[in-house]
């Protein structure tokens, strides 16, 4: 182990110290059951809501924080606060309105965080400093650097609730809201196959009446408002991604809100069919172990596949296992990073610690031993490996089952391992994805309609 310099201990002291006030800080408010506070939208607003927490006053913190600013200074970090909050608290909940048990945060540019105020970068280090805000990861993008936040769990727990904002609010958000007006990114000499999936692309509408209607997180409408505006536009930037052999497009990267919004020839919902544990079909012929092969496969027909491949743990959903499941398809990293302030060693989590790991190398040991050894090279946090696996899964998804629907003159629009359809077409779309898996993996795959 390195010898502490006197700095290096000075540090330490200090990080500490901080670390004790931060948990007496939580001591001092209650934590509530269930955490999210029953709300109903007041007559007159909106359909867009922000997340606040009720257990901290933003502006007593702002007064706190920063006591000798003027006030348009707190203001705007209230502001700031209220909406970066937001958003990493919208990825703190499960479907079920539960809390996850193992939070990912939310990837933001600098770019995006100026937007809202350009004095973010003052303001994340007064969170950081006091507790208050997580760093949790920090990667090259071709944007420039991103990094992943997150909001404290502890902070979560203490309670939380919607606030819907006014029609008038509304319209001032999308005024502030920029717009991409980016040519289309599209493949400009597509393959044959990738010109069938844009010919499908112009024939799906998203109605402006149907957006209006939705109820969203203020985050989630930021990241859907634009991409909206660029499908009614015409702008699918529809490609294939040579590192993962991945389709791309609009209607893939925008919320997922957005495919739900989808209108075939602007008036047929589209409805959305999904291959439980994908990953896992191509990841069979890594398993050494015929034992654990079997039970894989019959793991993977199952009703729930990350439930089953983990022993259908008590207490653990399936929602905060697939999200865990995600480092490990991608790699181990082998390297112990620390970000933000000194405490936050406290918070680390090791590969083998992780949820899904937990749960799934007590039933596949050896599996899970050899995964373990996949590290991590790719800057988007990927190893070499899982992106030739993802190359395999786009090869079923986007070329085999593309392929035979092209020729069959059907409705079909590949979501990585899932699919877009028309309801008439979804049981055909279904028999032709089992026959190609089956075709490549060897394995049948449980398809769920969503």
């Amino acid at each position: 182990m390195t010898k502490k310099t006197p700095i290096d201990l000075v540090h330490l002291r200090e990080g500490w110290i901080r670390f004790k006030n931060w948990k007496r800080f939580l001591n001092t408010i209650p934590d509530r059951n269930p955490f999210l506070k029953p709300s109903v939208r007041p007559v007159g607003t909106s359909g867009i809501f922000s997340y606040r927490l009720t257990g901290v006053n933003y502006e007593s913190l702002s007064e706190r924080f920063y006591k000798d600013r003027n006030k348009t200074f707190k203001r705007k970090f209230v502001e700031y606060l209220s909406q970066v909050y937001s958003e990493l608290i919208d990825s703190e909940i499960l479907p079920d309105g539960t809390l996850t048990k193992e939070s990912e945060g939310v990837e933001l540019y600098s770019l995006n965080l100026t937007k809202i105020s350009r004095n973010y970068f003052l303001f994340n280090q007064t969170l950081f400093k006091s507790g208050l805000l997580d760093l949790i990861d920090v990667h090259d993008e071709p944007k420039g650097k991103c990094r992943t936040y997150g909001v404290p769990t502890e902070l979560v727990k203490k309670g939380v609730e919607k606030v819907f904002i006014s029609e008038e609010e509304k319209r001032q958000l999308i005024e502030t809201i920029r717009k991409d007006n980016r040519p289309d990114s599209s493949d400009p000499n597509p393959t044959p196959l990738v010109r069938y999936f844009l010919s499908l692309l112009k024939e799906t509408k998203i109605n402006t009446s149907d957006v209006d209607q939705l109820e969203i997180e203020v985050g989630s409408f930021r990241k859907l408002y634009p991409d909206v505006i660029r499908h009614q536009g015409g702008k699918y930037d529809l490609k294939i991604t040579p590192t993962t052999g991945r389709l791309s497009s609009v209607y893939l990267y925008s919320p997922k809100v957005f495919r739900s919004l989808l209108r075939w020839k602007g008036t047929t919902p589209m409805v959305e069919g999904d291959v439980g544990g994908s990953h896992f079909h191509f990841l069979l012929e890594e398993m050494t172990d015929p034992r654990e092969r079997k039970m894989m496969e019959k793991d993977l027909l199952s009703p729930d596949p990350y439930l089953s491949m983990c022993g259908n743990p008590v207490g653990v959903s399936r929602e905060d296992l697939k999200k865990s499941s995600h480092i490990f398809k991608y790699g181990n990293r082998q390297t112990k990073f620390f970000f933000g302030t000194d405490y936050d060693w406290f918070q680390y989590h090791p590969y083998t610690e992780g949820l899904f790991y937990i749960h799934l190398s007590a039933k596949y040991p050896r599996f899970t031993e050899m995964m373990s050894k996949k590290v991590i090279t790719h800057k988007k946090h990927r190893s070499q490996f899982s992106c030739d696996v993802m190359k395999r899964e786009s090869k079923v998804m986007v070329d085999m089952v593309g392929e035979q629907c092209m020729k069959e003159k059907l409705v079909y629009l590949p979501i990585h391992d899932g699919f877009l359809t028309l309801p008439s077409q979804y049981d055909r779309i279904c028999e032709i994805v089992t026959e190609c898996f089956q075709m490549e993996t060897g394995s049948t795959p449980k398809i769920k309609r969503k």
